[in-house]
């Protein structure tokens, strides 16, 4: 059999490739900074693991105590799978964590597969701590907030901020609280373009509408849940969106130069300009875009009264990043 023989542009003979040889060629420099760059990302995933758990265990702490601590000795039930199980411990004396349990592993076996991996392990790791806790809760009677003096609306907007908050922490971490929410994910992903917060609204409104009839037809629970869902969709907000929450101003004026410098000087904040055209009189039109703090909105529209022909809106942002903000992200090294 003939031995081939690789050969380079000009005929010559070429020396067969060696990795020991091209590791040998590797600087001592080279190998620290390879050594250093392994370390550093081994680093950051240790991290991250390490705040996912951490924020998997807060989460569970949070929403168990705010159901067993303050929902659950008023006598009202919130939206969801939550609010289904707490009717149901009300009924049969079982603990409302074998109902959250039982309700929510279905679903997230069907999320393993049809949604994602992560997300349902994720999802199923909080839900069943939060269960766990709240099955242990019960065992050792755990005091709750049901003294003579106990007010249930303050019992329901601190059910809510806790309960908030740990729906907020799952969800930024890629995970969720089970029930309704992986309910909107299978709609969602079949129909992106399902309006899938009306979605949720109308079946956590379903179960709250029904603790009108299971409470004793009375109006106080529907007004209580109602209550701590507000709490919860604003304590949620902040945890997903942080603290730097802003507004965010878009301004058609035909007097750009004083009025970007009036919001330069007395609010402190830059203005960015762009050129732009009105269709229907065909003129040259400028567009200031000006993000501001919430507690700025007040004097940000007396400003803008003083220009009549400005016509402005306004758009919320999430979480704004720059000067006057949140620092800067540094660029890695």
């Amino acid at each position: 059999m003939e031995e081939i023989v690789a050969t380079d542009t000009d005929g010559q003979e070429k020396e067969p490739e060696n990795p020991a040889a091209q590791a040998a060629e590797e600087t001592p420099r080279s190998k620290k900074v390879k050594e250093r760059k392994n370390r550093r990302k081994a680093g950051e995933k240790a991290k991250q693991y390490a705040f996912l758990a951490f924020a998997i265990l807060l989460s569970g702490i949070l929403r168990a105590f705010g159901v067993h601590f303050f929902i659950l000795p008023h006598d009202f039930a919130v939206g969801g799978v939550t609010g289904i199980a707490t009717m149901l411990e009300n009924s049969t004396g079982l603990s409302s964590g074998i109902y959250m349990f039982a309700i929510n592993m279905p679903l997230l076996i069907a999320a393993f597969f049809l949604i994602s991996k992560r997300f349902a392990v994720t999802s199923a790791l909080g839900i069943v701590l939060q269960s766990g806790l709240l099955i242990l809760l019960k065992a050792i009677d755990f005091p709750q907030y049901d003294e003579e003096t106990a007010n249930a609306v303050l019992a329901a907007v601190a059910g809510g901020v806790l309960g908030g908050a740990g729906g907020g922490l799952m969800l930024k971490i890629g995970g969720s609280c089970g029930g309704t929410d992986v309910i909107a994910t299978f709609i969602y992903k079949r129909f992106s373009a399902t309006n899938v917060s009306w979605f949720i609204f109308i079946l956590d409104s379903t179960v709250v509408l029904v603790s009108f009839f299971f409470y004793g037809n009375t109006l106080t629970p529907v007004l209580l849940a109602l209550v701590e869902m507000f709490a919860s969709a604003r304590a949620s907000e902040t945890i997903l969106y942080g603290l730097n929450a802003a507004l965010k101003f878009e301004i058609i004026t035909s007097s750009p130069t004083e009025l970007s410098d009036e919001l330069m000087k007395k609010l402190h904040r830059g203005v960015t300009a762009i050129e732009a055209r009105g269709m229907y009189t065909d003129t040259g039109k400028t567009m200031l875009v000006c993000v501001v703090r919430r507690s700025q909105v007040s004097s940000f529209q007396k400003i803008l009264k003083k220009y009549p022909d400005t016509f402005a809106y306004i758009s919320p942002t999430s979480e704004v990043i720059g000067n006057g903000f949140k620092s800067k992200i540094s660029p890695d090294n």
